[in-house]
């Protein structure tokens, strides 16, 4: 194997590498990325048995300048993260590889390293996902549907579907939810469906989102989502990103959404988050973040107390307040996480009572965005 690329290339494409690179595993080659240099290209995998990545890296048809020469086509194993170090620390922008007898030989000006490489057939294969339904979206809008949704999922593998965020496909409307069963985010998204697609819904698992949004661009390009056979892959440019799905049957959580309200307010999103994350300093205090709402038609107080520091009292003035005087208790962090993903300059939200779920929307946005969080029984507080 011998080809020629530019550092900058196979050093972005390497960054990318090393985030599915497992830090503990008790198969070595798992700690290695796969380079196969074809004649027009070179690819780069890796894969931890969960989550698998392809980069693929080759010279733009429009661009005169060329980023890769194969003058061998090859195939070989390095450790990933040793391979990552070396390459920021070449000297020059041109870079030479060579492999004979396992042994790969990389240079870049005066800088010479050789080291050893693994059989390649040796390296586990990529799941085979049969890519005939596609569906297909701006990144950007994909992106902003995972994160207004996988900071709900559940934490702990006492209950794996919640572990995840469930996609539902109906027609041609996209739901994304997820919830830990004391908090819920739900959010729609109309998608064009030029034909029927066999899957339904899915759930994919939270670490795979989470590095979805680490690799993946804030682009408009259209990302491509393949959902078969419990796997899922995700096509973008030259990114290709494998996982597997979660098994089970996702709740029902149409049944916990409540359609009445005893209590409606609506409120500047900055000024509540400024105001709760200043109780949220004593709220860390206590076990579950507590702070207290108290909703007035003239204002709503917010108040947190620490027997040890003391007691933070905050009044806010809503825009608008419907229904009856009430007082609750929640979780700080809940409800900054919640409205943090609110992208509106104001908020609504309605109160069932102080011992049940309350929900919370965004005002005159494009996005059909619910959540939901549960309050703390007062007389924990």
């Amino acid at each position: 194997m011998h080809f020629v690329i530019k550092k900058n290339e196979l050093l972005t494409g390497l960054q990318q590498i090393v985030r599915v690179i497992p830090s503990r595993t008790t198969k070595p080659i798992l700690y290695g990325v796969k380079i196969d240099a074809e004649f027009n290209r070179v690819k780069m995998t890796a894969y931890d048995l969960e989550i698998g990545l392809e980069i693929l890296i080759e010279n733009n048809d429009q661009d005169q300048n060329e980023v890769l020469q194969v003058e061998e086509p090859g195939s070989t194993v390095l450790n990933a993260k040793f391979l990552l170090e070396i390459v920021r620390k070449l000297p020059q922008q041109l870079v030479r590889f060579d492999m004979k007898n396992r042994i790969a030989t990389i240079q870049s000006g005066a800088a010479t390293y050789t080291l050893n490489g693994l059989d390649s057939r040796e390296f586990p294969l990529l799941p085979q996902v049969d890519d005939d339904e596609k569906l297909s979206m701006g990144c950007s809008l994909f992106l902003q549907a995972i994160q207004k949704t996988v900071y709900a999922v559940a934490t702990i593998e006492s209950r794996p579907t919640l572990t995840g965020v469930h996609f539902r496909l109906k027609e041609d409307t996209l739901t994304l939810t997820g919830t830990d069963s004391h908090r819920l985010s739900n959010l729609k998204i109309s998608v064009d469906t030029l034909k029927e697609y066999s899957f339904e819904e899915a759930i994919m698992p939270s670490k795979t989102l989470q590095e979805l949004l680490r690799i993946l661009p804030a682009s408009e390009e259209m990302v491509e989502i393949t959902l078969a056979d419990h796997q899922m892959l995700i096509r973008y440019d030259n990114i290709h990103f494998y996982s597997r799905l979660i098994e089970g049957t996702y709740p029902d959580i149409s049944r916990i959404i409540p359609e009445s309200f005893r209590t409606s307010i609506q409120i500047g999103t900055k000024r509540l988050i400024e105001s709760i994350e200043r109780a949220a300093l004593l709220a860390r205090e206590n076990d579950n973040h507590v702070i207290r709402i108290h909703l007035r038609p003239s204002q709503t107080e917010i108040t947190s107390t620490s027997q040890e520091l003391g007691k933070v009292s905050e009044v806010i003035e809503p825009l608008s307040f419907e229904g009856e005087e009430l007082l609750l208790a929640c979780n700080a962090r809940f409800l900054l996480e919640s409205l943090r993903t609110i992208d509106t300059e104001d908020v609504s939200i309605q109160f069932t009572g102080p011992g049940s779920a309350f929900i919370l929307k965004p005002i005159e946005s494009d996005t059909n965005h619910l959540q939901l969080i549960l309050p703390v029984r007062l007389n924990h507080a």
